[in-house]
Order: structure tokens, then sequence, then C-alpha cells
């Protein structure tokens, strides 16, 4: 347990140290960080907007959590990404209470919070202001108060549900209570078929019960709802249409069966094959793992869901990885040679992909990382062959390679910081107008508008600082960057894009001559 616990506290470390590093990713988490600075400059936290136009494709909690913190301790990067930070700590103390309470072990709980804050989708997404951990968290604390109350009959625990529910709905929108309800009724008719616990009447009298309190957990994103609905009109009900039922019924996807249980084997690594052979065992036994039930029922509801719903992208199954990690830990203690042989593959597969970022990238090969493999290896041989533990032990030197040498890397191709807020200072009263490329941070470094290629008819051509790809007759170039022209969510692809030098091109900023 002692090992647990450091383990914990080291990857508590990883995963939040220079948090403020990077500057604002582009262009997801813009979104979120420039929404909730415009909210603080605003004080209206019902009028979200993004670059002073209205943002209507999310609920607003993520963007009132990062507005909080920015009212707190200022506004940055570090305070951008605060709420995904302690929404995955929060996660990780949620599966140790819930070890402790449903089986009566907190060794399966540290476990389970082990596995789930050392899953490489929780490492990224923890550093990333998003709504996926804010409401990781808050369907986690759902669940795990649902099934409490479902063992011990108390209201609390159904309160403290709906209170979670509520909270994650304010979060991501109204879809999410079909894994809720879906989750629940699984479960209850899983042991009706299994372990003939009550009968048919009593599954709908109790399912009936917690659909209502759901719908009472529902009022406050209905009424959310409702106010964008009578304040902005239409454009509410085409965003809305957009985001949550085209994504799920778009006819130009087809069906694909097998893209979440590939993601979760990257996703969830280095215990995503551990994984999948406590599910395997879980389903061959049963009957003898009746306190896992619910969180089988969980994970395989939210794989169900997404997996017929035709918008997919590898972060919807996120909420599914605390009662993964939870499935996973079941193992604690079994003495099975496959367990051996998979804790061995474990650090096979970390090793090689921790050279193969060096190699990648050209980094060097650093006294810190060198001691950190060593410690590793060394703290690997040392528990038992079966402690899946040790595959914990693995993820540790390509976390520490991630902290401290490759975010710090890419931050020499992503001057956004820099650049911007230079030239704010340089020219505090022109109006930044994009000739054709729009980034999504730049409103939030330049603390204000950023007008598209339209304003430069609506602005006098000397209150202009124009960001253009290439020199203007007429115009002096005041600073000339390259920048990165891809996504860098997609975090693999921009790292061999730096590598290759791909996808980058020289803009200029232009004041009139």
């Amino acid at each position: 347990m002692v090992v647990r616990i450091l383990l914990l506290l080291v990857l508590f470390f990883l995963t939040s140290y220079n948090l403020g590093l990077n500057d604002i990713w582009q262009p997801n988490e813009a979104f979120y960080a420039e929404t909730a600075r415009e909210i603080l400059e605003k004080g209206n936290p019902l009028e979200l907007t993004y670059n002073y136009e209205p943002r209507l494709e999310k609920p607003p909690l993520t963007y009132w959590l990062t507005a909080l913190s920015y009212s707190l301790w200022g506004i940055g990067e570090w305070q951008t990404r605060i709420v995904p930070l302690l929404s995955a700590v929060g996660t990780a103390l949620l599966l140790i209470f819930y070890g402790r309470a449903v089986v009566g072990s907190l060794s399966v709980g540290l476990l389970s919070a082990l596995i789930f804050l050392s899953s490489l989708q929780v490492f990224s997404l923890a550093r990333y202001d998003a709504p996926e951990m804010p409401l990781t968290f808050f369907l986690t604390g759902a669940f795990v108060f649902l099934h409490l109350y479902d063992q011990r009959n108390s209201l609390l625990y159904l309160f403290l549900s709906g209170l979670f529910l509520s909270l994650a709905l304010l979060t991501k929108g109204i879809p999410f209570v079909v894994p809720y309800l879906g989750t629940y009724l699984f479960y209850l008719l899983l042991r009706l078929w299994l372990f003939e616990e009550g009968n048919l009447r009593e599954v709908v009298k109790k399912f009936s019960f917690t659909a209502a309190v759901t719908f009472v957990a529902s009022l406050p994103i209905l009424g959310w709802y409702l106010y964008c609905y009578l304040h902005y009109g239409e454009l509410f009900l085409k965003v809305f249409y957009s985001e949550v039922i085209h994504r799920a019924i778009n006819p130009n996807k087809g069906w694909n069966l097998f893209f979440y249980p590939v993601v979760i084997l990257w996703a969830f690594l280095p215990f995503s094959p551990i994984f999948y052979y406590s599910l395997a065992g879980f389903l061959l036994r049963i009957g003898e793992n009746r306190n896992y039930l619910f969180a089988f029922s969980q994970f395989f509801t939210f794989l169900a869901v997404f997996t017929v719903a035709k918008g997919k992208i590898p972060v919807y199954i996120l909420p599914a990885f605390p009662f993964m990690a939870f499935l996973t830990a079941r193992l604690l203690d079994k003495r099975h040679r496959a367990l051996e042989f998979l804790n061995t593959l474990s650090p096979l597969l970390m090793t090689v992909a921790t050279f193969a970022v060096v190699y990648l990238l050209g980094l060097p090969l650093d006294a810190g990382l060198i001691l950190i493999l060593l410690l590793s290896i060394a703290l690997w041989f040392a528990l038992k062959g079966w402690d899946i533990t040790r595959t914990a032990v693995t993820v540790v030197p390509f976390l520490y390679l991630m902290t401290f040498q490759v975010l710090p890397f890419v931050e020499g191709y992503r001057p956004y910081r820099e650049v911007l807020t230079s030239l704010k200072r340089e020219f505090p009263d022109k109006k930044l107008v994009t000739d054709g490329v729009f980034y999504k941070n730049f409103p939030f470094y330049w603390r204000g508008k950023v007008y598209t290629q339209r304003g430069l008819s609506r602005f006098k051509p000397e209150d202009v600082l124009l960001f253009s790809t290439k020199p203007l007759e007429g115009w002096k170039v005041v600073r000339e960057v390259e920048l990165y022209t891809g996504s860098e969510s997609r975090f693999v692809r921009f790292l061999k894009d730096i590598k290759e030098h791909k996808r980058f091109k020289k803009f200029y900023f232009l004041v009139r001559d």
C-alpha cells in the first residue's frame, strides 16, 4: 500500500508540474480559455462569447469553473488548466472512496486511483482545459453514489448522485442522461437475471424512482437551454442540432464497432492489456465478482451508447475509465501467470514508447530520465511478478519524459504568447485583423477582439495591425513568425510534423507604411 501511495504522489507531481508552461493549445483549448476570460471581462456569466461572438456549442459549467479560477488566481495558462487537473484528482479520490465503500478494501480503491491516473489519456486531458475531465469527475460521482444508493437504500446517496449528475449535464449536455439511466437499468436487469435478486416489478419501481430523480437533476440544464433559446432563438436551435442531434445520427458516417475498443488499447495504456484480461476473467466468473457488476454495467453501457452514436471522438470514452480502472483493480493479489506475462509486456511497451519519442524528436538522454528509468526498473523487480502495481511503475519514465522534455521542447514551435503580448504592448490601440488565417488562441493573448478579413473595410488602414500570409505593398512588416497550420490537438501528428517540419508556414504582422 505504501508503494501505491508513493506512486500516486509521483503521478500527481508529473501531471501537475509546470502546468502553465505551454501556451494555450489551439484550436480547442482556446475556446474555453477565451470564453472564460470574456465572462470575467464583461461580468456576465450568462452571456457566453468567444471572440465576442455567441458561444453556444457547449453548456456553461466548464467556462464558469475556468472563469472562477481566473477570478481567484488571475488569468494565465496554469489557471486555465487547474480545473481539469483538480477534476482528475477528484476522480481518483472518488475511486479510493468507492473501493472502500463497495468492496471494503482501501487497497482496491488506491489501486483503482493509481490505474486511472497512470493512463495516457488521463495524463494529457488533466493538463488541457476542456469539458472531458470535469465531466468524468461529475459522472464518476453520479455513478458511485447511485451504486451506493442501490446497495444501502439511502436517499442521501441518491441526492448526491443527482447533484453530481446535474453538474455533469451542465458540463456536457442532456445526452448523458442516456448512459446514466442505461447503466442503472442494465445493472438491475443483470442482477435479476444472474442472481435472481428481486423481481421485474421491483426493477421497474426502482428504475422509475431513479428516473424521476434524474428528471429533477436535469432541470438546471433544461433551464439553460430555455434561456439560450429565449436569448438567441434560431441560432441556438441550429447549434444544438449540429452539436447534439446531428453528431449522434449523422447519416454520412458509417458504423465502426471496433473504434472504441481500439482507442482503449492506446488511451488506457499502460493498463489496457491487463484491463482486457480482467474483463475476460470477470465475464467468465461473473458470479464470483458481483461487487464489480455495477462497474461492468457502466463500462458496457458507455461502450454501447457511443458505439451506436455516429459521431466518434477518442475522448468520448473517458468517463468509462474510472470504472475500467476499478474492474482492473479487482486483480489485486491475484496470482495469475498471465499477469506475470502482462506485467512484463507493459515495461516493454512503455520503454519502446519512451525511446521512440526520444529518437523521433532528437531529445538528449538527460541524467534525470536515466535516473528515473533505473529507479523504475529497480522498483519493478522489487515487486511481485503478479502484482499489477508493477505496470504503474513502467509509465513513470514516459510521463517524466513528457513533462520535463517533450512539452518544453514543443514550446519552441509555439510562440503565440510571446508574439501577441509583445505586439499588444507595442500597438495597444490598433485593431488586430487576420487576412485569411484565424488562430483560435489569438483573442486570448491579444486580450480583445480579433477581426477577420472584413475588418479591413471597417477600420482606417492606419488603425489596423494586419496578420497576413505574405508581405503586402504599402504595409510595413513589424513581425515575422513561423506557425503550425495543423491542429495541435492531434499531438502525435504535431510531434511528427515538428520533426519533419511539415505544416509550418511563415506569417507576417503588418502596419500601414
